[in-house]
């Protein structure tokens, strides 16, 4: 059990960026295809990255152990797969940085915009996105926030009481908070399980 826990633990740096990649290209794809398409295949080589760190931890490093495997061959391999990765998503996220960038234009003055309707309030999807994405990488209890905020502004929106521009983040943030949440209970109930069996163990003693 621990051993797993670690390798969960160690694969989350990989892991996590990858999935908030997949949300935000999959949410913004209508938005920017080419960005968020290539947003994506940076996401998926980084689970193919943990899949290449998993492989490596536990194939790879008992075959070396074992003298199966020289350590030099198993350090190139790694070296190699390593700098495969790192230079493919670096690459991948720099072209999605500036294609299908558009000129500036300098911003339309109120009086000449057309207006949606004075009584829309703003809509605070940057809000949710933010509190699902702090939920995903620093504080996952905020993940239950994230979610249902979102829900209560999808329900504004479709009602028009809030702007729909904000559609797009306020659903990226969900989506956040539900797998920061689903994340947070399948580890309490990992790490109860861990107590409860070492609990249960015969070294145990009160």
């Amino acid at each position: 059990m621990p051993q797993y826990l670690s390798t969960i633990i160690n694969l989350l740096p990989v892991v996590i960026p990858a999935i908030v990649g997949l949300v935000l290209g999959i949410v913004f794809r209508s938005r920017a295809r080419k960005a968020s398409l290539l947003v994506i295949l940076a996401s998926v080589v980084l689970l193919l990255q943990a899949v290449f760190q998993v492989v490596t931890n536990h194939f790879l490093v008992p075959l070396s152990g074992n003298g199966l495997l020289s350590w030099e061959a198993y350090s190139m391999i790694v070296s190699a797969g390593y700098f495969v990765f790192g230079a493919t998503t670096l690459g991948l996220l720099l072209a999605a940085a500036f294609v299908e960038r558009d000129p500036y234009r300098p911003a339309v003055p109120a009086a000449e915009g057309t207006r949606t309707g004075e009584a829309v309030q703003p809509h605070r999807g940057t809000l949710v996105l933010t509190l699902g994405l702090i939920s995903m990488l620093l504080f996952s209890p905020l993940g239950v926030v994230a979610w249902v905020l979102g829900v209560l502004e999808l329900k504004a929106m479709d009602r028009g009481e809030r702007d729909p521009g904000g559609r797009g983040t306020a659903i990226a943030g969900m989506i956040f908070g539900i797998i920061a949440t689903v994340m947070m209970v399948v580890f309490l109930v990992a790490a109860a399980v861990f107590v409860y069996a070492y609990l249960s163990s015969p070294g145990w003693r009160y």
